[in-house]
């Protein structure tokens, strides 16, 4: 049954309780989709379940980003969508600012993303920036979690979050204009135009962002003392030096030369230039300690696939590459300014990778792969009056894995893979991995799962060879994981859903850490082991009431990240405590609702508290980062112009001004609006 609320019950979700979130999410679904594989004629998709079991990927654990979730999103950066739609917890510095992602508990550089088989991960810092990423630029997300990772590569301790790009065989000539502007300044631009035949498909997208993002925040880092009253004074300041501006065009091209082949070539390229905003605790004028940085990156992809009668074929290659600059300098009256940090770095990862898939029959199947990555870092810090500190470094990674995939009956399915690393010229232990799926009844909706596996993270050239801190003795990180899950899908008249439960338990040994050095830099250390471990929900359900379509998708989390490491003295008190950033509670909630082309959207999120500090202390207000509620609300109307369609949209974030942070001392915006206009022809 279906409770209704009043009007305000929307207001009262604000105050729900982890428990309660879990009951309400208890309730809804995710849509189950099925992808349509050819290789001549692309159809437009259809939104059906299916309970048929994929032994490929039996024991895995994958989530799939609905195609709701990703228009509500085509104007947002790749955190935003994660973020509202994933039990990964997203870590922002601030609106426009950098972003990273902790997956299943684990650091950002245990988190691999993967776009078209090509890594964007840096071979510099191991982790991406969610932020630099924009939705637009890709078709379909999804995520691998833990285990179920090490099919694309190892050293995703955390999963593996896939971006893929598709196209439509049957477009003759289609396209799409988007435009938007929003509070602090912002505007939004973008554009797609698609074209070809049976034979030949082009597509362009092209986007520009840019904000001034100058709101407004109380600083309660920062406060005067009333005589009077003995009261803090808080003063309100405003959001300053942190304006962003960011554009980029991807060019894919599909070419169709035989019945059985297929060549993709792809090239993307991004700018994104903004400044940093300060600590809340900064009390130098404007004009100091003003920070800059400029990134450009290539991102050329090659790929021929080829479809036998048994067998496929794919041969990748591509390269990213990343063009970072850093300034910090103060501003002088008179004179030029004063530029304290000048750092320049050139990271670029160029790939090579072949994937044969064989089908013995129909109910047994070998992958085997192979691929070659190429890293090359070369860093260069000039500070103020110092000397210069730089460093040119390169590292082969070379990998090849076999997976077996067998179904026994129409029950039960298993599949075993075994990877083999070559990295920096040693071989890593054997990589393996097992998982099991079964349907116990005659109704295919209800499963169990498992998986196990190992795997192996390598130190980033940064861990290595960074000057100062770098730490050349590094081990690599080795985790032990474990997967168990249930879930149901099905249908009942024209309501489809699901739900999934999982828990999971990783073991990480020698876990990479920076600390602080008496020498006054930090440097990288192995903690002796960190557990992590949790559960993950997710559920929905989609259909029709009367005239109403209703769509409802919702995630918990529920993640312990123990360090186990020995004292480093006696006055050690991290041991056995959360690692700092991660929140024990996340959850999120998507509701749509339509009829007649009006369409609202409401999405809800919430994280408890987190801790900065290894102690878990709770002292002062420096320690801990309050639990908060962020509410969204999407308000449009779809208009039909024969074949083409018209959407004018307005969104209101954080839409009851909630007060909170992600990182310590950097201010997140209040309510904000935007008006977006999109175009499809």
């Amino acid at each position: 049954m279906i409770k209704r609320y009043h009007k305000n019950s929307i207001f009262q979700f604000r105050y729900l309780s982890p428990i309660y979130a879990l009951i309400f999410i208890v309730l809804s679904v995710d849509l189950v989709s099925a992808q349509h594989i050819s290789d001549t004629v692309k159809i437009k998709p259809i939104e059906v379940y299916a309970n048929k079991v994929i032994k490929e990927q039996a024991g895995k654990t994958t989530t799939e980003i609905d195609s709701i979730s990703m228009i509500k999103a085509l104007t947002s950066n790749l955190s935003e969508l994660i973020m509202q739609n994933t039990p990964i917890f997203i870590k922002e510095y601030g609106r426009g600012a950098m972003a990273t992602a902790s997956f299943r508990g684990t650091a950002p550089s245990h988190t691999q993303v993967s776009w078209n088989g090509i890594s964007l991960n840096s071979p510099m810092l191991g982790m991406v920036d969610f932020s630099a990423i924009p939705v637009y630029f890709t078709d379909n997300i999804s995520l691998l979690h833990g285990s179920g990772s090490l099919s694309e590569k190892s050293g995703a301790l955390g999963g593996v979050v896939k971006l893929e790009n598709s196209t439509d065989w049957q477009n003759t000539f289609s396209g799409r204009l988007l435009t938007g502007i929003g509070s602090y300044g912002t505007k939004d631009e973008f554009f797609q135009i698609n074209g070809g035949n049976r034979k030949v498909q082009s597509q362009t997208r092209a986007f520009y962002n840019y904000s001034n993002n100058d709101y407004q925040f109380v600083n309660k880092f920062i406060a005067d003392i009333d005589p009077k009253t003995g009261n803090y004074l808080y003063p309100t300041q405003r959001n300053e030096n942190s304006q962003y501006e960011n554009y980029g065009l991807l060019q894919e091209l599909y070419l169709h030369p035989a019945e059985k082949s297929i060549l993709i070539i792809r090239y993307w390229y991004q700018h994104n230039d903004r400044s940093l905003p300060r600590l809340l605790s900064n009390e130098t004028g404007n004009a100091a300690n003003i920070n800059r940085q400029t990134e450009n990156a290539h991102r050329p992809v090659a790929e021929w696939k080829y479809y036998g009668k048994k067998g496929t074929l794919s041969l990748t290659t591509g390269a990213n590459i990343q063009l970072l600059n850093y300034q910090l300098k103060t501003k002088i009256s008179g004179a030029a300014d004063q530029l304290v940090i000048n750092s320049d770095s050139r990271s670029a990862s160029y790939l090579f990778k072949a994937i044969y898939s064989y089908k013995f029959s129909g109910d047994f199947s070998i992958v085997t792969g192979a691929n070659t990555e190429i890293n090359s870092v070369y860093s260069k810090n000039s500070p103020l009056n110092g000397e210069l500190q730089d460093y040119d470094r390169q590292r082969q990674d070379h990998s090849a894995y076999v997976q077996l995939s067998k179904s026994f009956n129409d029950k039960l399915s298993a599949n075993l893979l075994a990877r083999e690393d070559h990295i920096g010229g040693k071989f890593t232990p054997f990589i393996p991995s097992a998982g099991i799926e079964y349907h116990p009844f005659r109704d295919k909706g209800y499963f169990i799962k498992g998986n196990l596996a190992r795997n192996y993270h390598q130190p980033t050239l940064n861990d290595l060879y960074y000057i100062p801190g770098g730490n050349p003795r590094l081990k690599p990180e080795e985790g032990i994981m474990a997967d168990m899950g249930t879930g149901y899908s099905g249908a009942n008249g024209n309501m489809t859903f699901h739900a999934a439960l999982n828990g999971y338990y990783s073991r990480i040994n020698n876990w990479i850490i920076w600390l602080p050095t008496p020498q006054g830099y930090w440097e990288p250390y192995n903690m002796k082991r960190v557990n992590a471990s949790g559960i993950e929900l997710n559920t929905g359900f989609s259909g029709k009431i009367y005239t109403i379509d209703y769509h409802i998708n919702g995630n918990y989390a529920f993640t312990q990240s123990i360090n186990r490491d020995d004292p480093r003295n006696w006055a050690d008190e991290s041991i056995g405590k959360q690692l700092p950033y991660i929140p024990k509670h996340s959850s999120n909630i998507l509701i749509n609702l339509s009829r007649s082309g009006y369409h609202v959207t409401w999405l809800w999120t919430y994280y408890s508290e987190r801790f900065t500090t290894t102690s878990n202390d709770k002292t002062s207000k420096l320690d801990v980062l309050y639990p908060y509620f962020m509410n969204n609300l999407f308000l449009g109307k779809e208009i039909k112009l024969n074949r083409k369609k018209l959407d004018i949209e307005l969104k209101v974030f954080n839409l009851f001004n909630e007060e909170y942070r992600t990182v310590l001392q950097h201010p997140m915006p209040g309510r904000n609006y935007s008006l977006l206009i999109r175009y499809d022809f």
